[in-house]
């Protein structure tokens, strides 16, 4: 597990003040999520029946599409599928896919990588 750190300098002016020098610097550890999302079906027809559903749900919700949603289908169409589930990596719980699977009612769960 990656350390937070924090270096202060502070910069201050004239002969009354100390001359310290303080910067705020901070190193967090940015750990990506997991999202297990089951298959409706199993195969290329489970991946193309999540695909359709992720359209239809921004279409639906009048939502844009992301710019990157060419890339999204030729990943998920690329992913091994683990005992029906298949492995995508987000960024937090809040993620667009998530409110997706909840919506439309596929099984999930999120675990951090390690």
């Amino acid at each position: 597990m990656k350390n937070r750190r924090k270096l202060v300098v502070r910069l201050s002016k004239g002969e009354g003040e100390d001359n310290e020098k303080e910067k705020v610097e901070e190193n967090e550890a940015v750990f990506h999520k997991k999202l297990k999302i089951k298959l409706k079906e199993k195969g290329k027809e489970g991946r193309l029946i999540l695909l359709e559903d992720y359209l239809d749900y921004f279409i639906r919700g009048n939502k844009t599409l992301p710019p990157d949603f060419p890339t999204f289908v030729r990943e998920i169409m690329g992913l091994d599928e683990r005992e029906g589930f298949l492995h995508i990596r987000i960024w937090h719980e809040n993620s667009e896919l998530v409110d997706f699977a909840t919506a439309r009612d596929y099984e999930y769960k999120i675990d951090t990588y390690d």
